[in-house]
């Protein structure tokens, strides 16, 4: 049985931090930018699209490695980096702290999970796969066509 809540998260205005700079990265800054969300990425590079959402101004970034510093002020992270270790002690040092964590690749453990969703005007749809992203994806596109959404 799953134990989860599913929630809607009002970031507006909120700092998320945002550990790697990937192509997973960047998928999940952009509903974050589009959430109104104040974006801090950590990480020694920063892929093309990151690259291309700062210079747009739509977060800011520090090229380094992630220390437990960077925690400070923030309301919900993003472990995303190519290291399952890095990730994991990004989301002990935030449960320590309270803070909320979507571990990238491990979504059973992190305390937080990111769902599917589709915006049509101001109608909301989203799904979890039990965190499986692309069951998720799978059901969300078959919710979309039911709704006469495509």
């Amino acid at each position: 049985m799953n134990q989860r809540l599913p929630l809607a998260l009002d970031v507006r205005g909120r700092r998320v931090l945002v550990v790697g700079a990937g192509q997973v990265a960047a998928r999940k800054i952009a509903p974050l930018v589009r959430a109104g969300a104040r974006v801090e990425v950590v990480a020694p590079t920063l892929s093309v699209p990151v690259e291309e959402k700062l210079t747009a101004g739509q977060l800011v970034a520090q090229r380094r490695p992630f220390t437990p510093d960077d925690l400070t002020g923030t309301w919900l992270v993003y472990a995303l980096t190519d290291s399952p270790e890095l990730n994991e002690q990004v989301a002990a040092l935030c449960e320590e702290r309270a803070i909320w964590c979507l571990l990238g690749g491990a979504s059973h453990k992190s305390s937080v999970w990111s769902l599917a969703h589709r915006w049509q005007g101001s109608e909301l749809v989203a799904v979890s796969g039990d965190g499986n992203p692309h069951r998720a994806l799978a059901l969300l596109k078959r919710i979309s066509k039911a709704l006469g959404w495509d």
